[in-house]
């Protein structure tokens, strides 16, 4: 939790009302954890009444009746307005508020790790899911408006028979540029991509993968968490005893409940509540950043080199003043220049062994120096942030890779999701004696 300016979320409704064939206040609930919200509770009313003015009572002859009910969350403001636009279309016509509030105490500190509770508390219920016999392009059209890169492979009777992923469909279905990529474009030149491919019918059956790694319902979330970490997996199919999908966990739903219980606004001196794994332990030192001043040819050098999928832009004295990522980078560059820049990403190779084709089309960007292609607007960690803050922040502002800093604000290093969770959990089992 956190102490100081938060906001208040009260959301009115009544009992009988409900989201996709589930009460809409266990909806509502299910969808504030999923966020990454500190907590929510919803009170039965013991009288009220609203626009249609019947009154509803919670008198003993009545308590099959439609009874009012109040949800209320006392979060920080980011994430309550972060979870306002799901809620308006899930609750239409629900009277919501939302007030300004001073958090003085907050309950007792979490110890570093993630809480003991099942996979079915926080994964998510309503999945996006496709049929083996499914077209490879539907699957891309499906991911193009999502957040993550894979999805369930189901039969007829929704039991669970693979999984396809991004890197199915590079490596199998023919695809040649990353659903990340595609997103930074627009429909049609996904469409020309479509197009190009040799085998366009080719079904999700062919390109899946078939022993997709899966867990139960009630298996403990931080079992879920490491063996997403062994298999190197971001989402994880829930089943039920007959093999048929419940739900899905991604590793953002587990960051989002790291989230939940770990202050992202970590100050250097605050004080530790135990021993801690910190940024600083974990980071990798061999960074991949330029100066604001280098060309054009460096920073596709080293986005092309690195596993990172972007570089860091520092200042002469080594402060961060900006960010290239490779999807942020298409979005920064002209339409014509896409087809050039693509096959230069994709292909990983320096720029003089792409085709002329594609130099002709890098040649034709006016950007010239890392300070016209870098995202200025950049999140940063302090060496010294405990890893599950950093994890906080990561999924407060869903970036996957941070930059990390010294006191003196110079780059040290950079840290990502795995290496966080990973140290977390190992934490977790230390603490625990496992």
């Amino acid at each position: 939790m956190f102490t100081g300016r938060g906001k208040q979320l009260t959301i009115f409704l009544t009992e009988t009302d409900h989201y996709r064939h589930q009460a809409l206040y266990m909806a509502i609930i299910e969808m504030l954890r999923r966020e990454g919200c500190s907590g929510a509770t919803a009170i039965r009313g013991v009288a009220g009444f609203g626009a249609s003015t019947l009154i509803h009572t919670a008198a003993i002859l009545r308590m099959s009746f439609d009874q009012p009910l109040v949800i209320t969350v006392v979060d920080r403001p980011a994430r309550i307005e972060r979870v306002l636009e799901p809620l308006r279309e899930m609750a239409p016509n629900a009277l919501i508020v939302v007030q300004d509030l001073e958090v003085v105490q907050s309950g007792a500190p979490l110890k570093e790790g993630l809480p003991d509770v099942k996979v079915s508390e926080v994964m998510r219920r309503d999945v996006a899911t496709v049929h083996p016999e499914s077209p490879i392009t539907q699957v891309v059209e499906l991911l193009l408006d999502k957040d993550y890169t894979a999805v369930p492979v189901v039969d007829n009777d929704g039991k669970v028979v693979g999984i396809v992923s991004d890197n199915d469909l590079l490596t199998r279905g023919g695809m040649r540029v990353t659903i990340s990529l595609m997103r930074a474009t627009d429909l049609d030149y996904v469409r020309g991509l479509h197009e190009s491919l040799e085998n366009p019918n080719r079904t999700v059956s062919e390109v899946m993968t078939t022993d997709a790694v899966t867990v139960p319902p009630d298996m403990i979330l931080g079992r879920a968490a490491r063996l997403m970490v062994e298999k190197h997996l971001k989402r994880l199919p829930v089943i039920d005893a007959n093999g048929k999908l419940a739900g899905i966990l991604g590793r953002l739903d587990i960051l989002n409940t790291i989230a939940a219980v770990h202050l992202p606004e970590w100050h250097p001196e605050a004080r530790a509540f135990g021993a801690q794994t910190t940024v600083g332990e974990v980071m990798t030192r061999d960074v991949p950043s330029v100066h604001e001043s280098a060309t054009l040819e460096e920073v596709f050098a080293l986005l092309v080199s690195s596993t990172h999928k972007r570089v860091v832009v520092v200042d002469d004295k080594r402060h961060v003043v900006g960010i290239i990522a490779d999807s942020d980078l298409i979005a920064k560059v002209s339409r014509e220049s896409w087809p050039g820049v693509m096959e230069l990403l994709v292909s990983k190779v320096p720029i003089e062994r792409i085709s002329g084709a594609a130099r002709k089309h890098i040649q034709r960007l006016r950007a010239r120096f890392a300070r016209e292609l870098m995202t200025r607007d950049v999140i940063t960690v302090r060496d010294k942030m405990p890893v599950a803050s950093a994890l906080a922040l990561s999924a407060e502002r869903r970036v996957k890779r941070l930059p990390v800093v010294s006191a003196a604000g110079e780059l040290v290093g950079i840290v990502g999701r795995t290496e966080m969770m990973r140290a977390l959990l190992a934490h977790s089992e230390e603490e625990k004696g496992v």
